[in-house]
């Protein structure tokens, strides 16, 4: 019978929570690293959590650093690689 379940998108999430609007982050690389990939890759939504408005909203701002010049579109930000690399270093 799981077959047939309809499958529930959240409520709200993070975004609705806050009462921030996820496009208007698209200046803050800190954010918008925590929705791709190593490989610059926008994540799921099953990945993410997020609504499916929210998802839209998060995947237009990650476009929009990217062609605007301000996160890499291969990699994730050099500022944000060194500081998980100190963070294994700690541990």
């Amino acid at each position: 019978m799981k077959k047939w379940r309809k499958r529930q998108s959240p409520g709200y999430d993070a975004f609705d929570s806050l009462n921030i609007n996820p496009s208007s982050l698209y200046k803050n690389f800190s954010v918008m690293s925590e929705y791709i990939t190593t490989m610059g890759r926008i994540k799921h939504r099953s990945q993410t959590g997020l609504r499916p408005v929210n998802q839209r909203k998060i995947a237009k701002a990650i476009r929009r650093a990217v062609a605007l010049g301000l996160m890499p579109s291969v990699h994730r930000h050099p500022e944000i690689l060194a500081a998980e690399a100190r963070n294994r270093m700690e541990f």
